[in-house]
């Protein structure tokens, strides 16, 4: 009996011995974070927007029959003048039926010279007179709308501009309406930008905005436009709640090209520096509520911090309210953290 016990309580020793072991190798590590000291910057009291040029207006071009393309002579990129002849249709058919109405026209004249001789002395009722004409005028309304088929087999361009989209190769079967290319006037273009509905009031009719709008094209090396111009929709989108507003500016030679990105800052005051707080963009973090948040590092754990996000200033945002001077914000690794982790 008395070794029974001791194999027992030398059992018992060695599972607390492992158990005490396998606590210890379980020990959570502090994570790993980058933290940014929350400091004084400027701020230049402006909104920030996203923008995309677009064209003064766009002209589709295109047959007003059907049949066989033949030639385009146009590419994407070139400039045409009012008058000059994009592209051609096989006539074949039209030529045909033009003949057919000018035989047509041909006989309805000569029936009519016959019955006026008739008709003036008097020798046919006045309903036969009636009905000569009235196939005289059919055969030449059948001649002009074959002559007009005919002349338009030859697309030449509605005005002066700039070829965008070619939709049509030579070989194509052209259809009514279908486009041959689009024409653009770039002459003038225009920028939208999609509003917060929060901030469309921003650009109400008559807010002044004198000093206008700084337009930043990355594309052309950083050059920079400016727009007082604007015109703002009147129906937001369902899903976005936004507004489009596009400004309108001069193009004379041609470097803002349609589909080009741009940014757009619209000052909201004199443009003087304020101080802000101010955080990269990345680290601002939106709950299911929408409610902003960030995540800083205090007595070396992480805890959330609740903020308001403010402008936007390039890749930073404005924080007006959250947070205080010497915090230290999470800005790398927050991925990873919970409420009361530790991290380093």
């Amino acid at each position: 009996m008395d070794k029974k016990v001791i194999h027992l309580a030398f059992a018992a020793a060695l599972l607390v011995t492992s158990c005490g072991k396998g606590k210890e190798s379980y020990k959570v590590e502090p994570l790993r974070v980058r933290t940014e000291t929350v400091s004084p910057g400027t701020s230049s009291a402006c909104m920030h927007y996203v923008g995309k040029v677009e064209e003064e207006s766009s002209t589709p071009v295109s047959f007003t029959g059907s049949g066989c393309v033949t030639k385009v002579y146009v590419e994407e990129g070139q400039h045409v003048s009012k008058g000059q002849l994009i592209a051609e249709m096989d006539p074949t058919q039209c030529q045909n039926a033009l003949e057919a109405a000018k035989a047509m026209l041909s006989q309805a004249q000569d029936a009519r010279d016959r019955m006026e001789v008739l008709y003036e002395s008097q020798s046919i009722p006045e309903i036969d007179w009636v009905n000569v004409n009235t196939k005289l005028r059919t055969a030449q309304s059948s001649y002009q709308m074959a002559s007009k088929a005919l002349a338009d087999c030859r697309l030449t361009a509605p005005c002066s501009g700039i070829i965008g989209k070619k939709q049509m190769e030579s070989g194509m079967t052209a259809l009514p309406s279908q486009p041959v290319c689009t024409i653009l006037d770039i002459t003038r273009v225009k920028v939208k930008i999609a509003v917060p509905e929060k901030e469309i009031v921003l650009f109400s009719p008559g807010m002044g905005k004198e000093q206008g709008a700084t337009i930043t094209a990355e594309a052309l090396g950083g050059k920079t436009f400016h727009s007082a111009q604007f015109v703002r929709s009147v129906q937001g989108e369902a899903l976005t709640h936004t507004y489009d507003v596009r400004f309108s500016l001069a193009n004379p030679d041609g470097e803002l090209l349609p589909g080009m990105v741009v940014s757009v800052a619209l000052p909201l005051t004199d443009g003087a520096e304020h101080p802000a707080l101010t955080l990269p963009l990345r680290a601002i973090q939106q709950n299911t509520d929408g409610q902003h948040f960030v995540w800083i590092r205090k007595d070396g754990k992480a805890h959330r911090q609740f903020v308001q996000a403010g402008q936007l200033q390039g890749d930073r945002i404005v924080i007006p309210s959250g947070l205080s001077e010497g915090d230290e914000v999470i800005v790398e690794g927050y991925q990873k953290v919970s409420e009361g982790s530790e991290v380093i």
